[in-house]
């Protein structure tokens, strides 16, 4: 079986190898998610986006990461390596893909983990406003929980990935069931009115493609799993399922959330707009209560713990693989020699994550906004990895000559797509301040990429 460059023998042996079944990987992956929060957020922002006729939208993002997804088990399943698509592309590219892949991946994950803590205060938030508290999205209650939330995941991911797997899943599985009662209630409140939702009049060709470009974001990272290769049972055989159950799983529950949620949205248009979030207002419009509404916020504050976890998991992992490239500190790579996880790297990320979202909190007062800003950055991080995934993927295929139609044409869809999400940060700009940070990614990958490259040419004199 080949190994990745990067999956060092001396990493495997600290961690705990063949730890992880397939259930456990596949669970993690699809929680790592928050499914409940997607179910609950995508519907309504793709509607805002592309209209009545969203469920297109959310169709062509989960197609377009489907491809990508494509030509990621390409290499997962040939190559084993903690670093996720860090391993992969270098197995084709040279050090120019090393460094850039490096310095994406580190600033998609900082920017995940802030973006993520800061779900939790949005909902948080909500939940607390509801009860009376006084500017609850505001700096000082949303640092409060901000803090707390980084300090339970920190606490979580550094105890190993048994305990992130059980909590991460648990949390995930208790908030599903809540959002799935109000999405069908609603669509048995309302109907479906697939007329108006498959009324070609109805469609806009920019809306949709502005929808297309946020429907893709909520899927983003959706590969990190293979970090978790060195631990899971069978990797080449575990790792490509639990990769592809996010994009297949997770994309068509948002296809059938968005046909069933789209029509109640619509008749709640005025609690919307008068802050009502969806999951609430649409409990409401079904008649299922306030009560009901206030109690989504509250689960879907503590379902976001599992993506959390989640992705300080992967990140950690990724990170403690390009340390011991070189291209980090070597103190990254460090090992808990009993909880086994590489605790230095979680902790590192976790206070990262925390000072990149606190300061865009403190520069716009406002969690939402803030969100709004971290959010695009995890996935222009992405946009380059996942570009030379794909081109590397038919590079794989043609060298052991299994070069096929569906490997190229899941590389050019899923390579081009990308590519058209961030160009449609240009074309189609968001409003302010949001707007800003399709320049900024280029700025901070730029800095990022320099840096382990100069540090990774000093190591090596």
């Amino acid at each position: 079986m080949p190994m990745s460059s990067t999956s060092q023998p001396h990493i495997e042996q600290q961690l705990e190898t063949s730890r992880l079944s397939r259930r456990s990987l596949v669970s993690l992956s699809l929680a790592s998610f928050i499914p409940a929060v997607g179910m609950g957020m995508l519907p309504v922002l793709m509607l805002s986006l592309a209209g009545p006729t969203a469920w297109l939208s959310a169709t062509v993002a989960a197609v377009l990461v489907i491809c990508i997804g494509r030509s990621v088990i390409t290499f997962a399943r040939r190559y084993v390596g903690t670093g996720s698509l860090y391993s992969y592309i270098q197995e084709v590219f040279g050090s120019w893909a090393r460094y850039l892949t490096a310095a994406a991946l580190m600033v998609s994950f900082v920017a995940q983990v802030g973006g993520v803590a800061a779900t939790v205060g949005i909902f948080g938030g909500s939940f607390l406003e509801g009860r009376g508290v006084n500017d609850a999205l505001g700096p000082v209650v949303q640092t409060v929980l901000l803090v707390a939330a980084i300090v339970v995941a920190g606490v979580v991911a550094y105890r190993g990935v048994d305990t992130s797997v059980r909590v991460a899943v648990t949390l995930a599985a208790v908030s599903v069931p809540l959002m799935a009662v109000i999405t069908v209630a609603s669509a048995l409140h309302t109907g479906l009115d697939l007329g108006q939702q498959f009324d070609a009049q109805q469609f806009s060709i920019g809306g949709a493609l502005k929808g297309v470009a946020a429907g893709a974001a909520w899927l983003v990272g959706f590969e990190s799993c293979a970090a978790m290769a060195a631990e899971t049972k069978n990797p080449t055989r575990n790792v490509p399922m639990a990769v592809m159950s996010v994009p297949v799983v997770l994309g068509t529950t948002y296809v059938v959330t968005t046909i069933l949620q789209v029509p109640g949205l619509l008749a709640a248009e005025g609690r919307l707009s008068a802050g009502t979030s969806a999951p609430a207002a649409l409990a409401e419009q079904a008649g299922l209560g306030s009560a009901v509404g206030a109690a989504t916020d509250l689960v879907l504050a503590v379902a976001s713990f599992a993506a959390l976890i989640g992705f300080t998991n992967y990140g950690s992992r990724i990170a403690m693989a390009i340390s011991e490239d070189g291209l980090l500190p070597a103190w990254v790579g460090a090992v808990h020699p009993r909880f086994h996880s590489p605790h230095r790297a979680v902790v590192a990320l976790l206070i990262l994550g925390f000072a990149t979202i606190f300061a865009l909190l403190l520069s716009t007062g406002d969690i939402v906004k803030a969100y709004s800003m971290i959010a695009p950055l995890v996935v222009y991080g992405c946009v380059a990895p996942y570009v030379l995934v794909s081109v590397g993927s038919v590079l794989v295929s043609r060298r052991v000559r299994e070069l096929s139609p569906t490997v190229v044409v899941a590389a050019t869809i899923g390579g081009a797509g990308m590519i058209w999400v961030y160009l449609n940060g240009w074309i189609n700009p968001p409003a302010p301040p949001t707007d800003v940070t399709v320049w900024v990614a280029i700025v901070v990958l730029a800095v990022m990429t320099a840096f382990i490259g100069l540090r990774h040419r000093r190591s090596a004199a």
